[in-house]
């Protein structure tokens, strides 16, 4: 037998629209990934602006981040994956800004934008504990 001779115009046509449809299905497929990782990051965003109080300090912000959250969740439960990463991405800005502007709030305190707050003493004063009915304090 001789040597083996090009394949036909047929073949190298089926072979590059196989070739371009794995790379479609492959392109696919970043989308539920990224609008997943995209609306965790929010979500660690948001929750990490309602540590620092920011529904009492920022709260325009802080709802306007739990909204749009709330909005990416439900796109992305209707595979509209562009919708999802766009509100998403929306709510974490959102939560980064409560989070600074709650951090940064005359009301809580002095603490400037990079510092962090001071840890909470989780034992109450005794002032601060309930007497009982003959007088003394549980």
């Amino acid at each position: 037998m001789a040597a083996s001779a090009p394949a036909p115009r047929r073949v190298r046509i089926a072979g590059r629209v196989l070739a371009t449809a794995f790379v479609a299905m492959g392109a696919s497929g970043c989308g539920p990934v990224t609008s997943t990782m995209t609306v965790n990051e929010a979500t660690v965003a948001v929750e990490a602006a309602q540590a620092v109080d920011a529904e009492r300090y920022a709260l325009y912000e802080y709802v306007s981040a739990v909204e749009c959250l709330k909005k990416a969740k439900e796109e992305e439960g209707f595979s509209d994956f562009q919708a999802a990463i766009d509100l998403a991405r929306r709510a974490r800005d959102f939560a980064e800004k409560a989070r600074q502007r709650a951090l940064a709030s005359p009301q809580r305190g002095t603490l400037r934008p990079g510092e962090t707050p001071a840890p909470l003493d989780d034992e109450p004063d005794d002032e601060e504990l309930p007497h009982l009915p003959d007088g003394s304090r549980l």
